[in-house]
């Protein structure tokens, strides 16, 4: 199988030049994690996460701890959480978007696709010979790829064992 046998088609375009807010949005409507962002020229960008966001929503403090801490000291309010939240709902998804990511291609082995979401990155942007994003790879497109898979074979083999029945039934 290839990365074009099981990619989902990206429906809706998230853009650079857009604010983090419509990001979040769509991650929450969507219930999505990680989103292929592309440029207005519909070249692909990079992948932004809810972890990534949820990072720049953390106290500055916190954020340069590096490692976990305990931080159980700090007394958040959730004015506090808002007022970070609303800082980076402001900002440029093109600020945020993580560019150093693999990508596929329609042509590439899906086994290549599956070793990327093993290694943690869970979702495989598909992209042309011009880094056009054409659509993505996660663990879910590959199991409805494979469940669609499956379910033509018990189609096919319901139509052979029909026809092998009547083909018996004209014998006798």
């Amino acid at each position: 199988m290839d990365c074009k046998t099981v990619m989902a088609p990206i429906k809706t375009s998230l853009y650079t030049d857009e604010t983090a807010a419509a990001v979040i949005d769509f991650m929450v409507e969507k219930h999505m994690g990680l989103i292929p962002v592309i440029e207005r020229n519909g070249k692909f960008a990079g992948l932004i996460s809810g972890d990534s966001l949820m990072a720049h929503m953390l106290p500055k403090t916190v954020r340069s701890m590096g490692a976990l801490q305990n931080v159980s000291y700090l007394n958040e309010t959730s004015a506090d959480m808002m007022e970070r939240l609303e800082y980076v709902r402001s900002q440029q998804v093109g600020e945020l978007v993580d560019r150093d990511v693999e990508v596929a291609h329609p042509d590439t082995p899906l086994i290549e696709a599956l070793m990327l979401i093993k290694s943690k990155q869970y979702v495989v942007p598909v992209v042309d010979d011009d880094e056009m994003l054409l659509g993505a790879i996660s663990f879910f497109s590959v199991l409805y790829a494979l469940r669609e898979e499956y379910d033509r074979e018990k189609v096919e083999e319901a139509k052979i064992k029909r026809r092998e029945e009547r083909k018996a039934q004209k014998n006798q």
